[in-house]
Order: structure tokens, then sequence, then C-alpha cells
């Protein structure tokens, strides 16, 4: 048999028949780059078609490479970024779908970087040698005249524009053929007529020949027309017959890649671009920003057009994580509405606070929030000026102002938070009464949100929260259109109430939520039957010690239900199963527990890119083990829990920090409970670090991180420092106003006051005293508001003389309240 390699073969980049040439400097920094150990980090290497980019990849020895990335799908690219710490990208182009996959690097903490490979060929008598060496045939020899020229040179004024263009030549060569790039493939076709190319520019090339046979037409299957796209790019007579078949054949959009779409003509553009934006396939994907952009550069100068096409590629951006190039969009429109406004106010006004409102939105996104604060303060007043002329703009207006309330909630300004929603709600229900089938469901969704902000201004928001249910609730009525939306805001309401003393309400609430749900989950059950699962997985957390039996059954339902959605393989299914399991194994016990808590493990240790999953699952598996009587594998359990947190990017856990942090919290409690205190207090530590860690990334890190300094205080008694600074962060974190009715903060003071009374400090009874205050304008029960001072007269070393001393305070604080009262009432 013979094994002589194919000519196609020898020409493969990893068989490496020519050694690699130069690229000295390349191969350097591509192996600094593999072997660094600075943390996770993306690097893109890219050039021409045919320059040595794989070739240079495979010498350098980098494990993990995406070959040809630009064809890769986004979501697959998001996988495999989520799996890979340092991965390589190999492409042609540095285009949209880098920057994309570069702003999702960003976000998972990798450095990202470039590789740029310009060409260079190399020698052509070198490779000449090499492949005749392979084939068993005499080399060429130059000195006898038969490399001459430029061929011979291989340098700077080479023939040969690529790595790829030189040894095809040298092949051929040695085989005494000679010719420009057409012939060199038409005989490399001629040595086996029916074998086909392997992927590639070798495929690409061997396509663009027989093309110039206008007679001869591509197949239409998603890769040959994703050759036909590539071969494009180089030879113009192919993208001659791209624009040709595209723009004859729209509907061949929904066979096409998306890579193949990024590369079609402008005029194959503007005949498939509806198709593609109407492809679930597209949704998110770069592509369908790339071909926005196209439109936009073909557009005539018309402003509104163009200002009307720089909105929708600032939307498609966004969608597609194309953060930065949303926002140079969305500012682009703001442009060219100003322009329009100014000309004509009246006629273009509206138009600029739209933009300049959604350019707000953009800047959130790109981590700008100053700059969307004073956006949306522009949008504002743009409004309240259309409003003034025009009734009919009060909608924006009431919008803006919801709006304008995120803003300043997103940088902790809970007062003009509350401020401006409380505006907004007003004009709602103003709007609501006039029409109420058009706006009674913003006055609605407009109304929780000021329930939302009324207890984050520490105000009590409960009447704020049953007013909105109230609103939801008869909309929900009028249009089951909406149930669903009705079911989602009582489970938010009963999130808003629940930890706030409102257990009951709250239960109520879940109930509702899944009596509506199971009504639509029996129609639909792939919509709603996760959604019903998680209004179970609420209701079971809400039950109290005595009603661990419905918990229990709650918890199972839900679990039942999740396995039922997550069959298909769906990583979120499986992801929010995984969930269920770790709050299912919580109600458990012995065995129960422990085959629970692995088997979330299992399924979260299969997912890609949702570390926070298996960081709450790992948590659950120590608490099994510790209940189990297994303290020595469940502390073994809590150091692979450590690894696992300080490996969580700060995106992840910008979004996962509660669930995350909430886990620990259980996990140091259950520690300390089982006499694991060094353990406890060192998770706790953990805790505290990431909170601190995410102030200025995290809207509610400064409360969380002086919650957590708290706990931590709890667990290292001997040290009344900590508990002394759980307190003043929680000055520094919030406003008077908002820790008044703050029952986290009466626990901090309370574990201040006790460790200062056990050290014989004054002030503890003043700081104990405060407890009890705060505790009683939460609403507390009188038996928590005792519980909390007896602790500290306990830990006195005069208990009698402690309870002398908060007697005396209380009537002082009775005749304060009195003389204030009167002062009130002679003004």
């Amino acid at each position: 048999m013979d094994r002589t390699p194919s000519p196609a073969q020898l020409l493969d980049p990893l068989r490496a028949v020519v050694p690699l040439h130069g690229r000295t400097a390349e191969l350097g920094r591509l192996r600094r780059w593999r072997d660094s150990s600075r943390g996770p980090s993306l690097l893109l290497l890219h050039g021409p078609s045919g320059v040595g980019k794989t070739r240079l990849a495979h010498e350098a020895g980098v494990v993990a490479v995406v070959d040809d990335a630009d064809l890769v799908p986004a979501s697959d690219l998001r996988g495999a970024l989520a799996e890979h710490p340092r991965l390589l990208l190999i492409a042609r182009d540095a285009g949209w779908w880098w920057s994309a996959a570069r702003q999702r690097a960003a976000d998972l903490d990798h450095t990202c970087g470039e590789l740029r490979l310009d060409p260079d060929p190399g020698d052509f008598a070198q490779a000449c040698g090499y492949y005749a060496s392979a084939l068993g045939l005499p080399a060429p020899n130059p000195l006898a005249g038969t490399i001459t020229g430029a061929r011979a040179s291989g340098g700077a004024d080479s023939a040969f524009r690529t790595a790829f263009d030189l040894h095809l030549a040298a092949l051929a060569e040695v085989h005494g053929v000679r010719g420009g790039q057409v012939e060199l493939v038409r005989w490399l076709v001629s040595l086996d007529p029916t074998a086909e190319p392997p992927p590639g520019r070798l495929a690409e090339d061997v396509l663009a020949v027989a093309l110039l046979d206008e007679r001869i037409n591509p197949e239409r299957t998603p890769g040959s027309l994703q050759i036909l796209a590539r071969a494009a790019q180089r030879w113009p007579h192919v993208l001659h017959r791209v624009g040709e078949l595209f723009t004859a054949r729209p509907e061949l959009a929904s066979t096409a890649t998306a890579a193949t779409l990024a590369a079609l003509p402008p005029r194959a553009v503007a005949a498939v671009a509806r198709r593609v934006f109407d492809d679930e396939r597209f949704h998110g994907d770069p592509v369908t920003a790339q071909l926005t952009q196209v439109l936009l550069d073909g557009a005539g100068e018309d402003p509104v057009e163009r200002a009307e096409l720089h909105g929708v590629l600032s939307a498609r951006a966004a969608l597609a994580h194309l953060r930065e190039e949303a926002v140079e969009a969305a500012l682009a429109e703001v442009e060219l509405c100003r322009d329009l406004a100014d000309a004509d106010p009246v006629e273009h006004r509206s138009a600029l606070a739209d933009a300049v409102g959604d350019l707000a939105v953009r800047l959130v996104a790109a981590g700008r929030p100053v700059d969307a604060l004073r956006a949306s303060e522009e949008a504002v007043a743009l409004c309240e000026l259309a409003a003034a002329e025009d009734e009919d703009c009060l909608p924006r207006l009431a919008a803006a102002l919801e709006q304008l309330g995120l803003r300043h909630a997103g940088l902790g300004d809970q007062a003009a938070s509350l401020l401006a929603l409380t505006e907004a709600c007003a004009l709602q229900q103003r709007l609501a009464e006039h029409n109420p089938a058009l706006f009674r469901m913003d006055l609605a969704r407009v109304s929780h949100q000021l329930a939302v902000r009324a207890f984050e201004s520490g105000k009590d928001g409960a009447q704020a929260t049953d007013a909105a249910v109230r609103r939801w609730r008869r909309v929900a009525a009028d249009d089951p259109r909406y149930e669903p939306d009705f079911a989602r805001a009582l489970m938010s309401a009963a999130d808003l109430l629940a930890p706030r003393g409102h257990r009951e309400r709250a239960r109520a609430l879940v109930d509702e939520a899944i009596w509506v749900l199971r009504r639509l989950a029996d129609v639909n059950p792939t919509a709603f039957g996760p959604q019903l699962a998680t209004a179970l997985e609420r209701l079971s957390g809400l039950a109290s010690p005595a009603e661990v039996g419905e918990a229990v059954k709650a918890a199972g339902e839900a679990v039942l239900a999740r396995r039922e959605h997550a069959a298909r393989g769906e990583e979120g299914a499986l992801a929010a199963l995984a969930g269920a399991l770790v709050g299912q194994a919580a109600l458990l016990t012995g065995g129960q527990r422990l085959c629970a808590s692995q088997e979330a493990v299992d399924i979260a240790g299969r997912l890609r890119g949702r570390p926070a999953e298996l960081v709450v699952a790992r948590v659950g598996l120590a608490r099994a083990l510790l209940r189990n009587g297994r303290g020595p594998e469940a502390v073994s359990a809590v150091d692979d829990v450590l690894e696992a947190v300080r490996a969580l990017p700060r995106r992840v856990l910008m979004a996962r920090a509660d669930r995350v942090t909430d886990a620990l919290h259980a996990l140091v409690d259950d520690l300390a409970g089982a006499d694991h205190g060094p353990t406890a207090l060192r998770l706790a530590e953990l805790v505290a670090d990431l909170w601190r860690d995410l102030i200025g990334h995290h809207l509610g890190a400064p409360v969380a991180y002086a919650a957590a300094v708290h706990r931590v205080a709890e667990h290292d008694r001997p040290e009344s420092g900590r508990a002394r600074t759980a307190v003043l962060l929680w000055h520094l974190a919030r406003a008077p106003e908002q820790l008044r009715a703050d029952r986290r903060y009466a626990d901090a003071l309370a574990l201040h006051a006790r460790t200062a009374a056990a050290e014989g400090v004054g002030s503890a009874l003043e700081v104990a005293h405060r407890a009890a205050t705060v505790l009683r304008e939460s609403g507390a029960p009188a038996d928590l508001v005792m519980g909390a001072v007896d602790a500290v007269v306990r830990a006195h070393p005069d208990p009698e003389e402690a309870r002398v001393r908060l007697r005396e305070l209380g009537e002082r604080e009775r005749f304060s309240g009195r003389e204030s009262e009167r002062a009130r009432g002679g003004r």
C-alpha cells in the first residue's frame, strides 16, 4: 500500500512538513502568555488566511484553543470561555464577534489581548527541499536555475503573500509544475478529482477556481455557503457570485450561519436583513448589529432615518453584549436628534427625550452610572417641556421619572429615588384614571418600584406593597394575558415583605402566585412550569419550624417540576434543578439529605459558565455531611468551598453575591453549632472580604459588608472591636432614617452592647437601649425586644445596676418625646 501522503495532506499545517520559519517574537509572546500565572486571560491570534496562525499555536503548545473562532456561534464561545481560564482564539479578523467575546470575557475578570500575524511567507527553496524529502523526489536546485527570481527569494519582494501560497507553489515546483494561483489549484485538484479538500483555505480556493466557470453553481448547504463566503474575501469573482446569490435568493438567510451573513456584500445584506433580524437563531448575536451597521453605512442623508437606524443599532448591539458599540450608537442618535430638536423643538423634542433616555440605559450597562444619571435628568427635563406643550407627552414624562428613580437608586440615593418614583406614580395614577386599559399596568409596575424604594429608604413599605398588589390584581382580572406578570409581582412583593417581619403576609402572596401559576402551567407547562417551581421553592422557604412537612412537600414538588424541565439538557434548567435540590436537601435528614446534596453537586459540576451554582451546591453538601455527623469530611468540603469562592469572577459575584453569601452564612452557623468554631470564623471572614471587595461594584455591598462584619464578630466573641466596627459600618452604609427600623442594624447594636457590657464599657447600656428602640420601630415582637435587652443585662458585671440604668434611659426617652410633642403643638 502506498503510504505517501497526498499533496493536500502535506499542506496541512499540523503535519509541519516545513519547519516554522521566523516568528520568534510571536512564538515567545504566545509561550509567555501560556505560562503566565496572572489569572484568567483571553488572547486572539488573528491574521489573513494562510498566514500560519494554526501552525504557530500548535508550535507554542497552547492547550485550550478555538480555531476559526469567528465561525463559532456566540453561545459556544461563551461556554468555552467559562470552561477554560486561559483560552486562545484563532481567527482571520477581529470584528464584531471579537468585541462581544472580549467584553464578555472582561465580565469574567479575564484580561484580553490580541496578537496579529502579518504575512511572512518563508524561504521558497527551503520549502521545496522539505517537500521533496517527504515525497522521496529530487529537490529543485537553485544553482541550476530551476528556482529563479522572486520564487527563490521568498523575502519582502516575494511573489507569495502568505506561507500557504509559498508552500503550494513549492509543492508544485517539486512536481515540476509552475503557474499562478489558479493553475496551481487546478493542478492540485487534477491529482485526485474525486477527493474532498479539507475545510479551510484549500477548500475555499478549490471552490473559487471552480466558480470561474459561470455554469457551475455552488451548493446551498450551511457549510458550503460558509466556504463560499470565506472564499469571497480573497476572490473578487466569488464576492460577485455571493452578492448575486443572496440578492436573488434571500430565503437562503435561513440556511446561512452568522459568519456567512457577516461576510455578505452590502446589496446582499439589504436583501436578507429583515429575515436575519426575525430569525430567532440570531437574537442576541453580534451579526444583527453588524448588518445594521451595513444598512446604516448605505443609508441616505436624511437625519431622521439615520437617527432611527442609530437607535436600532444601539439596541441590537446591547442585546449582543456589545456595550461599547451600543453607547457609541446611542450617542450618535442623541446628536442627530439634538440637531433636529434645535431646528424644530415641537416636532422633535420628544424623540430627543426618548434617545437620551435610551442612552442612559446603555450607559448603565457600560458601567457608567453617573453619566447615566445625568442623561436621565436631561430626559426628564425634556419630557417636562414636551408635556407642558402637549399632555399627550405625559406618559413619556412618567416613564422618564421612573427611569430617573432607578438611576438614583443605582447610585444609592434612595431618598431621591423615592421622590422621583412618587412623582412617576402620581402621574401614572392620573393617566390610569382617564384611560385604565392603557395605563393600569404601568401604574401597577411603578407602584411596585415605589414599594421597593420605600423599604430601602427606611420607611415601612408594607402599605405601598399592598397597593401595588391590588393594582396588579386588577390588571390581571381585566386582562388574563397579564396573569404571568401578576404572578411575578406577587412573588416580588413576598420577597419585599418576608425579610421585614411580614412572613404570614408574604406566604399568602406566594400561595396566591402558586394558584395562578398552576392554572397557567396546566395549559403551558413548558413556559410556566419553571415559574411554578420557583414559587414552590419560595413557599418551602417561608414555612415555619412547625410546618416542616408542608415545606418538604412543596420542595419535593418543585424538584419534580425542575426535573421535567431539565430533561432536555438545557443548561439553565439544569442549574435550576441543582438549586432546587439544594433547597430540598436542607429540609431532609440523614441519607436522603446526603443523596440530594450530592446530586446537586454532580449536576452543578457539569455546567459550564455557572460557577456560583457549584459553590452553593458544595455548601449544601458540606452542611449535609455536618448534619450526618461526618465532621472531618465536612471540614474538608469547606476547603473546596473556600477555593471555589475565591475563584469566582467579580461579575459572577456581582450577579450572585446574595445567593452565594446566604449559603455561606448558613454553613457558618452549622459549623459553629457543631463546635467547628475556627472553621466557621474563617468562612465568615471570607464572606466579609467578598462584600468588602464588591464595594463600589455592587449596590448592596456597603450594607452587606456591615452585616457580614457583624457575623464575624458573632463568631469571634473575645474580640469586641469587630462588633463595634460592624456598627460603624452600618452608620457609613445607610442614612439615619434608613437605620431607624432596620432589624439587622438592631442585631449589630445588640451584639456590640453585649460585648461592651462584658468588658464593663459604660456606653453598653445606651447601645442596648438604642437596639431595643430600633427593634420596636421595626415592629419586632415584644419578646424579641426584651430578649435583646436581657442578654446585655446578663453580660453586665452588675445586672441589677444595669436594669436601673435602662429604666432611667427609658424614662428620659419618654420625657423627651412628650417635650417634642408639646413643641410641635405650640408651633
